[in-house]
């Protein structure tokens, strides 16, 4: 007589906590990678449009520090030495972005035009710090990551030369020329005012509510708002009108805009503002333009304790 032998399958062994770990440090390296590639792109775009104008190597040598470290930290590639590496930046950006909490910025500027509280960004800085250090192996085994982070973290290398190429062109250095025309200029736009001269107002066509000021005569300020030359020069002028209220003033504010100390401008001053659409940079601030009916009659710069306006 037959029996019939019942199989046991066997029960399904759990995963072991030494895999498990291995597979949550590959994805806090993902994570903390995709940070520091966002973090290195917006910084680069400053970069690129000129906002950044001291310090060029040191910003620069950071954006590409965490372009590189975010692409190896979403490859996980060698992961073992990545938590270590990243645990270390994680470090170094938590220190920073305390020190500026600590001394009143409201923007940490870890996020190029993107504004983050240094409080935020020390929270998040010290959030990844403890994930690396709670994942992170005692010793070097072989990584997990499987061959689709491999092939991401490639394609964001390539997507990344691209951009960093077309944003160059793109955003190459512009002129603003003495007949109004301007040539390039997507990101920053140079201009030179002593060449103005008999020309009709260069900015005109840049300048919101400029059909004010193409009749009669003015004095035209250029001016940046956290200028303390600037500060210096519009307070002085708004004195001189008081005195003079037939003379005609027009305050054009260069991007980024922002208000000017109280009490220094006058009622009588017509405030304007350049477009927002380009980095202005003349050579030197404030620029005093005379025009006489939209004509540049003369174009100087202000010295602090001489009179250099109407």
């Amino acid at each position: 007589m037959m029996t019939e032998q019942s199989t046991i399958q066997p029960a399904p062994t759990a995963p072991q906590p030494q895999a498990v770990k291995r597979h949550l440090a590959n994805w806090v390296l993902f994570l903390a990678g995709v940070v520091l590639i966002i973090a290195g792109m917006l910084k680069g775009y400053d970069l690129l449009r000129g906002e950044v104008t001291k310090n060029y190597f040191f910003h620069s040598a950071e954006v590409l520090l965490e372009l590189v470290a975010g692409i190896w930290f979403t490859s996980s590639i060698a992961a073992y030495y990545a938590l270590r590496v990243g645990a270390l930046l994680f470090t170094i950006f938590l220190a920073v972005s305390l020190h500026r909490a600590w001394q009143g910025q409201i923007n940490c500027g870890c996020f190029g035009p993107v504004p983050m509280n240094p409080w935020i960004t020390a929270a998040m800085d010290g959030i990844f710090l403890l994930l690396l250090l709670a994942v992170m192996p005692k010793q070097a085994k072989k990584a997990m990551a499987a061959r689709w982070r491999k092939t991401l973290a490639a394609l964001l290398a390539l997507g990344i030369l691209g951009s960093i190429i077309a944003g160059g062109f793109y955003l190459q250095p512009g002129m603003l020329h003495a007949n109004g025309t301007l040539t390039g200029g997507h990101g920053v736009v140079f201009m030179q005012p002593p060449a103005w001269d008999t020309s009709r107002f260069p900015m005109a066509s840049y300048v919101h509510g400029s059909k004010a000021i193409m009749h009669g005569k003015w004095l035209a300020v250029i001016y940046f708002h956290t200028c303390p030359v600037c500060q210096h020069a519009i307070a002085g002028i708004s004195r001189r009108l008081k005195k003079n209220p037939n003379h005609h003033v027009a305050l054009i504010q260069l991007p980024p805009y922002g208000p000017l100390p109280r009490g220094i401008v006058n009622a009588q001053m017509l405030q304007l503002r350049a477009s927002n659409a380009h980095i202005w940079r003349p050579p030197f601030l404030p620029v005093l333009v005379d025009l006489h009916n939209g004509i540049v009659t003369r174009v100087r710069s202000y010295i602090p304790g001489a009179w250099y306006g109407f």
